[in-house]
């Protein structure tokens, strides 16, 4: 919790110094350019800062939807995720005991790793033989199971159905993890704010102070949005992201499984 407050309030205050550098710039521009000067070109400006602004907004609000609903996603998927596991281990116990333990002690390993390892790994981008083997495990035991007698037949169906729909959100957490903005994007983004920023500067306004203030308003607020995107591009991010409680909490449930 320390971490976060800490890197919260970095994040704040590089936004607030960038915000004041270029307002500072804004000042020096000003000092040789008067604003007499730059007044008679406003309507002008205004023109094409309203086309643009109303443009990079439009992008801003998109990805900012985007991001939003892919950290949504992986937090559904997840907890959707997780509970199949404790519903598997559940089911398991119709079996024979000894397959039974098996199974939950797969679906807890599972749940684990998946909290502590997968969590923090881009699995898009690192496809590590150790991530996928605990889910393969379960698989591998589930696949073994012959079952006896129409209870049995009719629990390992059910069985092979909560399996076949947690496959379904394994992959769609992982693949709504890994689709993230290409570089050729977060450059378009830096440059928009970058003219978003530098237009203000060439407005002549008879009260220096409130165009300094619009200045360093807009900066901030450009900042603090860009560092939003940025962030919800990893649905996995300290602060922003979503967390692997899901897991944690259906490991604790099958943790208590085995003493019931």
């Amino acid at each position: 919790m320390f971490g976060s407050d800490m890197l919260l309030l970095l994040i704040i205050a590089l936004c607030i110094l960038t915000a004041t550098v270029a307002t500072i710039v804004h000042i020096v521009i000003h000092k040789r350019m008067k604003g007499a000067i730059l007044e008679p070109h406003n309507e002008v400006t205004a023109a094409v800062y309203a086309t643009f602004g109303v443009l990079y907004a439009v992008i801003l609000g998109l990805l900012v939807s985007h991001g939003q609903t892919r950290r949504d996603l992986v937090a559904e998927s997840s907890v959707r995720e997780a509970a199949m596991l404790v519903d598997i281990a559940q089911a398991s116990r119709s079996f024979d005991p000894r397959i039974a333990d098996s199974l939950r002690a797969s679906c807890l390993r599972y749940a684990e790793h998946v909290a502590q390892k997968e969590w923090s790994t881009d699995l898009e981008q690192n496809r590590i033989k150790t991530h996928h083997h605990h889910f393969g495990q379960i698989w591998n035991i589930v696949r073994s199971i012959d079952p006896v007698g129409p209870r049995q037949e009719s629990v390992y169906l059910s069985m092979l159905d909560i399996l076949g729909s947690m496959s379904e959100e394994r992959y769609q957490r992982i693949a709504a993890t890994g689709d993230h903005m290409s570089p050729f994007l977060k450059v378009v983004l830096l440059i928009g704010a970058g003219v978003t920023v530098v237009f203000l500067w060439f407005f002549g306004m008879r009260d220096r102070r409130i165009h300094l203030m619009y200045t360093w308003l807009v900066t901030l607020m450009l900042a603090l949005v860009l560092v939003l995107i940025f962030a919800l591009d990893n649905p996995m991010q300290q602060g922003v992201g979503v967390k692997p409680d899901a897991y944690l909490r259906a490991a604790e449930d099958l943790r208590t499984l085995s003493v019931d």
